[in-house]
């Protein structure tokens, strides 16, 4: 029985976001993509023209919208001004990016060393912490990798869009306002 073309080529990307997620881009290759869709490698290629071009077909339309999202929370509206109402504005539009791309988003902070995870460190560097009064860079980066540690948890434990908003709100008003502005700001006890 002949496969359609279109069944396979959707096969080899659903496998490929699978294994990317479980093991990584870096250390997910071809052979098993392959494997795993019972075709040799060589179909691969009739696909794809690499494993670089699965893997921006996968991420293209999620890169787009979570770079909209982050500019937008850069702006003058926003920089500096950690106000629950921002705090709100900000849970709801990632909760709405990461329950539509949660996979994909995984794909994306867990492959170390991806040019979209340092694109990602790198504006979110630029838009959530340049505002901190701290000068040390390094430290920002700090912040930056903890905020990214906490945006993959939530992904890896939250299916459900209220669950992520619920949980980035907390995550956003921990980063902007300490646990006492948690408490204060939001009416949430800290025990």
């Amino acid at each position: 029985m002949q496969i359609k073309k279109d069944e396979i080529k959707t096969r080899i990307l659903s496998v490929s976001k699978r294994l990317f997620i479980n093991n990584g881009y870096e250390k997910t290759s071809l052979r098993m993509v392959a494997n795993k869709c019972f075709i040799s490698k060589s179909n691969i290629y009739r696909y794809f023209k690499s494993k670089e071009e699965i893997y921006e077909t996968l991420v293209g339309d999620a890169r787009a919208d979570v770079t909209k999202a982050i500019s937008h929370f850069g702006s003058r509206e926003y920089a500096g001004n950690y106000t629950v109402d921002k705090i709100e504005d900000v849970s709801t539009v990632l909760a709405k990016v990461m329950s539509e791309h949660r996979e994909v988003l995984l794909i994306m902070l867990k492959s170390e060393g991806s040019k979209d995870k340092a694109m990602l460190t790198e504006m979110m560097t630029r838009f959530f912490v340049e505002a901190c009064p701290i000068e040390d860079r390094e430290f920002k980066i700090q912040i930056v990798s903890l905020l990214i540690m906490g945006l993959t948890d939530i992904l890896i434990k939250s299916s459900e869009e209220d669950e992520m908003r619920y949980r980035l709100k907390l995550l956003c008003a921990y980063h902007y306002l300490g646990l006492n502005g948690i408490k204060e700001k939001l009416g949430f006890e800290v025990s």
